[in-house]
C-alpha cells in the first residue's frame, strides 16, 4: 500500500487506515471477519476482482486473488492500466469504466450458465 499512496487521486492510505481503525475498533486487521485474505474461502462461487493499477490497494487484490485460487475458488483477476478506485462509476463518460462493466457482466454470464 506504501507503493502506491499517492497515486490514486480517489484513496489514500491515511484514509484507509483512519476507516480501518473505525471499522475494527480495536480488532486484528488479520480477524477472517476483517479481510477476506484471513477468511476460509472454500465452497465460494467463481469470483472476479477488478483493480485500479494505480490503486494503494493494489497489492492487497493479488494477495486476495491468490487466497482465493489457494483455496479452490475458481477467480478471474483483472488489473486496469492507469485507473483509479471505482472508475467504474464514471462508465457514461468513461471508456474503461464502460469496459469493466462490461467484463463483469460477462464473468457473470459465463459463472452462471456454468451451473
Amino acid at each position: 500500500m506504501t507503493t502506491r499512496d499517492g497515486i490514486d487521486p480517489t484513496v489514500s492510505l491515511a484514509g484507509l487506515d483512519l476507516m480501518a481503525a473505525t471499522f475494527l475498533q480495536g480488532a486484528s486487521k488479520a480477524h477472517p471477519a476483517a479481510s477476506p485474505v484471513f477468511a476460509d474461502v472454500a465452497g465460494l462461487p467463481p469470483i472476479l476482482v477488478q483493480i485500479a493499477e494505480s490503486e494503494v490497494m493494489l497489492s492487497d487484490a493479488i494477495r486476495l486473488a491468490a487466497h482465493l485460487g489457494e483455496g479452490n475458488v475458481r477467480v478471474s483477476l483483472e488489473v486496469w492500466p492507469e485507473m483509479f478506485h471505482v472508475w467504474h462509476m464514471f462508465a457514461s463518460v468513461l471508456p474503461e469504466g464502460a469496459q469493466a462493466l462490461q467484463s463483469a457482466r460477462a464473468f457473470l454470464e459465463a459463472s452462471l450458465s456454468q451451473e
